[in-house]
């Protein structure tokens, strides 16, 4: 993929727009099985998608407010 492929971009957007967020972890807290790693962010998913692992695409929310302005991708192959 080209890093500057607009419509990628465009589609992500329309996602995370058309998707709520779901926190489950929340900024502050322990992971529930390495209890030593805290959460610096408020992390979840968005409702109504599906990753790789089964769950919901992952979701790390920031201090931002508008859209987003990052994004970190996994592919498994």
């Amino acid at each position: 993929m080209k890093t500057n492929d607009f419509g990628f971009w465009v589609s992500l957007e329309e996602i995370i727009k058309s998707s709520s967020i779901l926190i489950d972890r929340p900024k502050g807290t322990a992971h529930p099985r390495y209890s030593s790693f805290i959460y610096p962010v408020d992390y979840g998913y968005l409702e109504g998608t599906t990753s790789m692992d089964g769950g919901g695409i992952d979701v790390w929310r920031g201090t931002g407010n508008n859209g987003f302005d990052s994004i970190l991708c996994v592919v498994d192959g």
